[in-house]
């Protein structure tokens, strides 16, 4: 393990060696944390609400850079090494931040004594600052709400700031050393002699990933089981590293004074232990839904579906879309749903399709029939990223310091909504209407009715696998984070692989039934899962987002007079204002209610249903 610098001393001269490409700018950030440093520290609760909103805008800022720096670090590694930066930058980012991390502890300190922002008032007159009062009204501030109410879900102020500074460098970087070890094992497949020679140049995880979408069942076949040997041969040390990071996690918890690790993890997105499991436990009543999808798929493609068959494709490829009749589509769909937001969206549409008028090929997905969604998707994606920009950040965590960035919930729920937005347009034109103006030219009725099936298979297999394969994980997790299983995890005479595997087996079980076979090797690909590794606790974010967008997409049908009004209010709140909760209610999805959230579950049924009708059309 890397040594870091000690927290109790300020200055950095171990980075500022003259001599390393990239240090200046490295040493140009060092002096402007320093220099935030000098003007904020123990000066936080003196801050009128401007001035608060002016020091997280240069925190958000340095932040940035940071981001910006590390990335500077991943130039010219090739496409399949492991995307991370070099343990110097990576020594140098975490004593950044340890530098900065006074001014949230000093936040923190303030927040802890605060009302609840719907109870709160204005600032008194003596100075004492409520900031979650003034976020609401100070325009420098409301940016950073979100923000600040995670820091008031946490409990991190508990030490002086030296020794916290300490614990920060030391875990985060022991942490850090542990990942890098498991993404470093894990990128080396060495001997490519079990797939075809076509295939043989995919010698990346990511390829072999990719290729449970090809169309034949025996590279299939061949990827998914050149993976999964992989991953079995490394799965002692993932067993290991996993029990270690398992321990450090429960640690951390226990000395923040939670009940548990989940508690943790949970807190920071303002969700709650009892609330979690009382969805799981909901997901898990809906497991035929899954079963019945992939019923669904045996019998259209005449096969049974094994484990390494769930993304395949279904039948003949997508004919070919331009990125400009992809965008084209897009702008299509949102003018019908809302002439508004169409407006608003028509120059950055155009502005995607100038810049993939050529796109070159995925080198990850080598065959017909992935290109024609992904500009459709890809435009999806920019579009939501535009209506609903992404908040401040004025931090970066472990998977962003590693260069694993993940998107934020709502502009996954944001995706997922206006995907079902481009199939609603899609299907009403496959159903007897006439081509939507962007495919008129060159488009059957048959082209469209392939491309909105298509479309909506894409759509159904990702949010299948965003409930309840997810869901799947997080239940592991709360597994491997109760008390009486980390013995078994950690102890030296029983093997943590074997016991991992077996609970991993018992629950990918229970989710397929008899609708998918499952394989041997499956017990293995826990070792491969990122979200164990790298983002604990990540899944119940993104079956979380899955459940809201599907809801809303229920509610909009049920009353798009009421939806719409609120769906743009929550488009034009300032990005980072609005707390998880809050943008859902704005959604007319209440997240203090399990049982409004899984609402989006009866719109996954429709959706299969949906399906399960335009293949009987097809047939006739």
């Amino acid at each position: 393990m890397p040594v870091v610098s000690s927290a109790a001393e300020p200055p950095f001269e171990r980075f500022s060696s003259s001599g390393q490409e990239g240090a200046p700018a490295w040493k140009d950030l060092e002096e402007q944390v320093q220099e935030f440093a000098r003007c904020y520290r123990g000066q936080v609760a003196q801050l009128s609400p401007p001035e608060l909103g002016k020091a997280l805008q240069v925190l958000s800022q340095l932040t940035q850079a940071l981001a910006a720096q590390l990335a500077e670090g991943r130039e010219g590694i090739p496409a399949t090494s492991v995307q991370i930066p070099s343990w110097r930058d990576l020594e140098r980012a975490i004593s950044l931040q340890s530098h900065l991390l006074f001014f949230s502890l000093e936040l923190q300190s303030l927040l802890a004594g605060s009302p609840d922002d719907s109870a709160a008032e204005l600032p008194p007159e003596d100075g004492r600052l409520d900031l979650l009062a003034a976020a609401h009204v100070e325009p420098r501030l409301r940016p950073f709400r979100q923000f600040l109410c995670g820091l008031l879900h946490q409990r991190g102020h508990r030490q002086a700031e030296p020794l916290e500074r300490l614990l920060h460098q030391q875990r985060l970087a022991g942490r850090l050393a542990w990942r890098q070890l498991w993404q470093v094992t894990l990128s080396s497949l060495g001997d490519q002699g079990l797939l075809p020679p076509q295939q043989q140049s995919a010698n990346t995880l990511a390829h072999l990933q990719n290729l449970q979408t090809h169309p034949s069942a025996e590279v299939r076949w061949a990827a998914y089981q050149r993976l999964c040997h992989h991953l079995e041969a490394h799965a002692e040390l993932g067993g290991f590293i996993l029990s270690i990071l398992v321990r450090d996690h429960l640690w951390e918890a226990q000395w923040r004074g939670y009940d548990s690790a989940a508690d943790l993890y949970l807190a920071r997105h303002g969700l709650s232990q009892p609330f979690w499991e009382h969805l799981l436990d909901g997901i898990h009543d809906r497991f035929d839904l899954f079963q019945r999808y992939y019923r669904l798929k045996s019998r259209a493609m005449s096969r049974s579906i094994r484990l390494c068959d769930l993304y395949a494709p279904w039948g003949e490829p997508v004919p070919p879309l331009a990125a400009a009749e992809a965008t084209s589509l897009v702008w299509a769909a949102l003018q019908e749903f809302c002439p508004e937001c169409a407006a608003h969206a028509k120059p950055w549409l155009l502005e995607v399709s100038s810049k993939r008028e050529a796109p070159p090929g995925d080198p990850e997905r080598p065959w017909p029939g992935s290109e024609p969604l992904a500009s459709l998707l890809q435009a999806l994606e920019a579009l939501s990223r535009r209506l609903r920009p992404e908040e401040p950040r004025v931090w970066l965590d472990l998977e962003e310091l590693q260069g694993s960035v993940q998107p934020s919930w709502e502009i996954r729920v944001h995706t997922a909504f206006l995907q079902q937005v481009l199939l609603d347009y899609l299907l009403g034109a496959a159903r007897g209407t006439p081509a939507p103006p962007p495919l008129r030219n060159r488009a059957s009725g048959l082209e469209v009715f392939t491309l909105a099936q298509a479309l909506l298979i894409h759509h159904l297999e990702a949010q299948l696998q965003a409930v309840f394969y997810q869901s799947l994980i997080a239940r592991l997790e709360l597994l491997l984070y109760r008390s009486e299983n980390t013995a078994p995890l950690a102890s030296s005479k029983a093997s943590p692989t074997s016991w991992v595997g077996e609970e991993w087996l018992k629950l990918i079980q229970e989710l397929c039934g008899d609708a998918v076979e499952l394989l041997p090797e499956d017990q293995f690909c826990w070792v491969g899962m990122p979200e164990l590794f790298l983002r604990p606790f990540s899944a119940p974010q993104v079956s979380l987002a899955s459940l809201v967008a599907l809801a809303c997409h229920r509610q909009y049908h049920l009353s798009p007079r009421t939806f719409l009004p609120r769906y743009l209010n929550w488009l034009a709140s300032p990005p980072g204002s609005l707390t998880w909760g809050e943008s859902a209610q704005l959604l007319q999805v209440d997240l203090s209610e399990p049982e409004e959230v899984l609402q989006g579950l009866e719109e996954l049924e429709h959706w299969i249903e949906v399906l399960e009708e335009l293949l009987e059309e097809n047939q006739d």
